[in-house]
């Protein structure tokens, strides 16, 4: 995404020469049953910068974090890139903050266009099973999930007791992504071309029919903003009508967004007539940022143009359950807030 990418190209290149033993960090297992108050979001990770930032996630005491995407940067230029994506795997690991924050506080993981193996590539992407397997391997995914038996890493989770169910679909934008062109990207008018593919678009809708107190759908590219010349959403504007008819076929309420990819971070909520606003949390730069935002008719406020991570807090005293949503600076300062009722979220 965006001019960093040539940075990042050269920077990596500078520290391919770092051994990596081709290994997964140790992780803190995922534990489903809990009830969860308060979960870490954070994307945009260039694994030969200053990670530090994940001392001061950890500090936050979170119950879940989530990697909504370049997670780490191991973009390849030419030929099988199997070595090239565990060595920079490898980088990442011997984080002590990344090691530390995984070790400590269970995660859970999508993919961008970065970890993928390419800027802004989709579903051409010649070398998307090795990517995959270095995805799973290194996040720990276990052999009986359903992310190894399928096309994609498309999954979801449910965590809680029935009072307090968290329902956390992570969508895979890379596989299926049929790429429209170059940027700055115009948006298609092809309705053939997809986002999401048949297959996980089918999936999302049953996904959605399950009951849940909260859902947190996990997009790595923005969804609810304006058309900007870069990657989104708005490029392919019938995909984003097919995701409000797909969540008011399943009736599910209670749905928001979350996203990254973008170096800045910021609140959107857009709204389609007869149907509940969707809210879109985009927490992007965790070790790198633009020097300004795109425009966004959507935003709520103002961007935030620094490094930081986001915080979603869930009061399940309140009523109705009223969800917090933090932007957090590289200290752990919250820089802006946006709060929503869950009664708000319903048809």
């Amino acid at each position: 995404m965006k001019q960093y990418i040539f940075f990042a190209l050269i920077s990596i290149a500078m520290s391919s020469c770092i051994p990596g033993g081709g290994t997964a960090p140790t992780m803190k297992p995922v534990d489903t049953s809990k009830n969860l108050t308060k979960i870490a979001i954070g994307s945009c990770c260039n694994q030969v910068l200053n990670m530090s930032i994940f001392r001061n996630v950890a500090s936050q005491n979170p119950d879940l974090y989530i990697a909504m995407g370049d997670n780490m940067y191991a973009d390849y230029l030419d030929g099988d890139p199997s070595a090239w994506i565990q060595t920079q795997y490898d980088l990442l690991k011997k984080d002590f903050s990344f090691s530390n924050l995984v070790a400590t506080v269970p995660s859970i993981a999508t993919w961008d266009d970065h970890d993928y193996g390419k800027n802004n590539a989709g579903a051409e992407y010649p070398y998307k099973l090795i990517s995959k397997d270095k995805f799973l391997n290194f996040w720990n995914v276990p052999s009986t999930s359903d992310r190894r038996t399928h096309d994609g890493i498309y999954t979801s989770y449910m965590f809680g007791d029935a009072a307090h169910q968290v329902q956390i679909i992570m969508l895979d934008c890379r596989t299926f992504l049929n790429v429209i062109g170059p940027e700055p990207i115009t948006p298609t008018t092809d309705t053939s071309k997809t986002i999401l593919g048949a297959a996980q678009w089918a999936w999302l809708k049953q996904e959605l029919q399950k009951p849940a107190k909260v859902r947190i759908v996990v997009s790595s590219s923005q969804m609810c903003i304006e058309k900007n010349g870069w990657e989104g959403w708005p490029n392919y504007p019938h995909e984003i009508e097919k995701f409000f008819k797909t969540v008011k076929d399943a009736n599910a309420e209670n749905v928001f967004v979350v996203s990254g990819d973008v170096h800045y971070s910021e609140f959107s909520k857009r709204t389609k007539a007869g149907q509940y606003p969707i809210y879109d949390f985009t927490s992007s730069g965790l070790t790198h940022t633009e020097n300004a935002a795109a425009p966004n008719i959507y935003r709520i406020g103002t961007a935030f143009v620094a490094l930081s991570f986001g915080l979603i807090n869930i009061d399940w005293n309140a009523t109705p359950i009223q969800v917090k949503l933090d932007i957090c600076n590289f200290n752990g300062t919250v820089a802006k807030s946006h709060t929503i009722s869950m009664d708000e979220l319903k048809f």
